[in-house]
């Protein structure tokens, strides 16, 4: 196999993952180095860590799942005087497709 160096480049990609009990975790998986991965190689590694390595009991997070724990979520103060958290509007719908 003749595999072409493309730059001096070494990429990763931070998954988020969560469990069902509230724990979020961070995989990090490692793409050829001095390549510079396609779309299509990304979604594989993806697909591939979370057929082959996820941990025990962890999950994908959902698209909302993610979005809150990149951006939070919105404090305001309920009636009877304790404070709440709302949902940001977040683009698209909750599906990754959308």
């Amino acid at each position: 196999m003749n595999v072409k160096i493309q730059g001096p480049i070494e990429v990763e990609i931070r998954v988020s993952i969560t469990d069902d009990e509230g724990r979020h975790g961070i995989a990090t998986l490692s793409m050829t180095n001095g390549r510079y991965p396609t779309e299509q190689e990304l979604r594989n590694a993806v697909a591939k860590f979370e057929k082959e390595s996820m941990p025990d009991g962890f999950r994908m997070m959902t698209k909302r799942e993610w979005f809150n724990s990149v951006f939070g979520q919105c404090p305001e103060v309920g009636d009877d005087g304790e404070p709440e958290y709302i949902n940001y509007a977040m683009p698209g719908g909750d599906n990754w497709s959308d």
